[in-house]
């Protein structure tokens, strides 16, 4: 009888062994789908706000080359209708470098 209960309690033991094997089991795969389905929805976030702010970026990239092309061409006509005296920058070119 005592042999009996001891062989019953190795297979009581060996049982619960097997279910905490099974329940690691278990708990490794489903920690497994949550890191993989955390990941994902991870990425996705984070190409969603990446793409957000890319074309943000881009937009405002274009309003600036359009304001400055606005600004350089207002520069370039105010300076193409201002006079000149070739002459006297002649002159100054002369001074500035040959006499001094």
């Amino acid at each position: 009888m005592n042999q009996n209960v001891i062989e019953h309690l190795f297979d009581v033991e060996r049982e619960a062994a097997e279910l905490l094997s099974n329940a690691q089991t278990e708990y490794d795969k489903r920690l497994e789908a949550a890191h993989t389905e955390a990941d994902k929805k991870f990425k996705e976030a984070y190409e969603k706000i990446i793409n957000e702010n890319e074309s943000a970026y881009e937009k405002s990239i274009e309003m600036f080359k359009e304001e400055h092309q606005k600004e350089l061409d207002l520069f370039c006509s105010e300076v193409k209708d201002w006079p000149q005296n070739t002459q006297r920058f002649n002159e100054l070119l002369e001074k500035l470098f040959f006499k001094a």
